[in-house]
């Protein structure tokens, strides 16, 4: 889950998280706001990390920190190369970052709360000189700058280690969307489709044979459903997230007789779908955002993505009033900030938006929480061919339980388009659920929708469903 720094600090919200069943937690570190003067010896502001990571604690929340920003004083701008000092300096902040929230004793934060991820930059794969006045979101490495995230990389790799080596260091993930520089794709944007494959190239010729190479144990990658159609497959199985991570993996993570390093686990460390404003090409409401949660779960812990964080914990977005799509609401929870701001517009930005008290919860929020409460603690098992669900826009995951042998079958249809896309209605199906692809066969099925609601339906040797585009999960009763 990522949450802003008012998301931390608000009680309400954690709360909710917390009742969501949220496991991680995505928390900025900013090295420009950690040690804004350079002194010696350095001097780090660490109260507002402190209470942050405090707050999660306490409520059984482990922080996911994402590491980003560099000081005026040692950074030509805010988002690139470490220029201004050694990068050494830059090793020293990573230092006593992981030391205070490693854990074990020494040096801690009062409570000694451990942050035990660290994801090294947001979205590096940005090229500022293709930016055409589009911001960035946190880093800009893109085009001639790969092999100085590799430096950056190895450098923050080598102390967090050295710090706590139980520690998992994160590639920083990649938008890998919306590229300047990948034939045939669009929409076009400012990144850089080789960003990965360069950094990986630079680092392996300079650095290849040493021991922490290839300097991460996961790589980052960020989701988002309305920009799937450039990695989509052949259904029912190559679609979205899991087409994606797949054309990422063989395309970026392997370099015939240099490197292959397919087998690194991919983080999805940003993955969302809105629930408002709607406009030419999408519908977006909060029913369809809550198809989401459930779905891409199901298709992460098939594809074996150790972590998957929503975007994000509460609506925080806004901009000009006349500017819709800078107001684009992908949180859980409703903000009554942002619905003031929109209702202080001519026109409202966000005409269906309606908040009548902050932090409520939408039904994202209960569909995330059916997830969690569905596959918690379950493995992935198999995913059924049309020759089991009869159909190739039907996606029917099996998960077992270990040591107890039961399963759950996770279904839903795919119409082979982004959710709520004009002109692609949603996709109704029937499949039967037989015997044989249950442990524990009893003739009665318990269904649960992705809202939780429960039906308990009996058969023999199988039973009927429907299923369409929210996910049902499915389990012998």
């Amino acid at each position: 889950m990522q949450l802003s720094d008012a998301d931390l600090a608000s009680g309400g919200v954690l709360t909710q998280m917390k009742n969501a069943r949220a496991r991680r937690a995505r928390i900025e570190l900013r090295w420009a706001e950690i040690e804004p003067s350079n002194t010696l010896p350095p001097t780090y502001q660490w109260a507002s990390i402190d209470a942050e990571v405090a707050a999660l604690g306490t409520r059984d929340i482990a922080p996911f920190g994402l590491v980003y920003t560099r000081p005026v004083w040692a950074a030509s701008d805010d988002c690139g190369p470490v220029d201004l000092v050694p990068l050494e300096r830059y090793q020293a902040f990573i230092t006593a970052l992981v030391e205070r929230y490693d854990g074990d004793g020494v040096d801690d934060v009062p409570g000694s709360w451990r942050i035990g991820y660290w994801e090294i930059e947001n979205e590096p794969d940005f090229d500022p000189s293709m930016a055409g006045g589009q911001p960035h979101r946190g880093s800009c490495f893109g085009g001639s700058r790969a092999a100085d995230y590799g430096l950056l990389l190895r450098a923050a790799y080598l102390a967090i280690k050295a710090a706590d080596p139980r520690a998992t260091v994160v590639f920083g993930g990649l938008a890998y969307d919306r590229f300047h520089n990948k034939a045939g794709y669009a929409p076009v944007g400012p990144h850089d489709y080789a960003f990965a494959s360069n950094v990986l190239g630079s680092l392996h010729q300079a650095h290849g044979g040493e021991p922490g190479w290839p300097f991460f144990d996961w790589m980052g990658v960020h989701v988002f459903n309305e920009l799937r159609n450039n990695w989509d497959g052949a259904q029912p199985y190559n679609q979205e997230l899991s087409a994606k991570l797949a054309e990422l993996r063989q395309n970026q993570l392997y370099q015939s007789g240099v490197y292959d390093l397919r087998g690194r686990p991919l983080a999805v460390t940003e993955l969302g779908l809105a629930s408002a404003p709607e406009d030419l090409d999408f519908e977006r409401s909060e029913s369809l955002q809550s198809i989401y949660p459930g779905r891409e779960l199901a298709r992460a812990m098939a594809a074996g993505v150790p972590a998957l964080l929503w975007q994000s914990g509460k609506d925080h977005r806004s901009g000009a009033c006349a500017q819709p799509l800078e107001w684009l609401t992908f949180g859980l929870l409703r903000s009554l900030s942002i619905y003031q701001q929109a209702q202080a517009c001519s026109p409202n930005p966000l005409p269906s938006y309606s908040v009548s008290s902050d932090n409520e919860t939408k039904p994202a929020w209960l569909a995330f929480r059916t997830a969690q409460e569905q596959l918690e603690g379950l493995v992935f098992d198999t995913a059924f061919g049309t020759a089991d669900t009869g159909d190739r826009r039907i996606e029917a995951y099996r998960f077992a339980a270990p040591g107890s042998g039961t399963s759950t079958i996770v279904a839903f249809t795919d119409s082979g388009e982004a959710i709520g896309r004009r002109g692609f209605p949603p996709v109704l199906r029937f499949m039967s659920f037989k015997s044989s692809m249950f442990t524990g066969w009893t003739g009665r099925l318990l269904v649960t929708d992705h809202l939780g609601g429960t039906t308990v339906y009996i058969g023999f040797g199988s039973i009927i469903l429907q299923v369409d585009q929210e996910p049902i999960y499915v389990e012998p009763f």
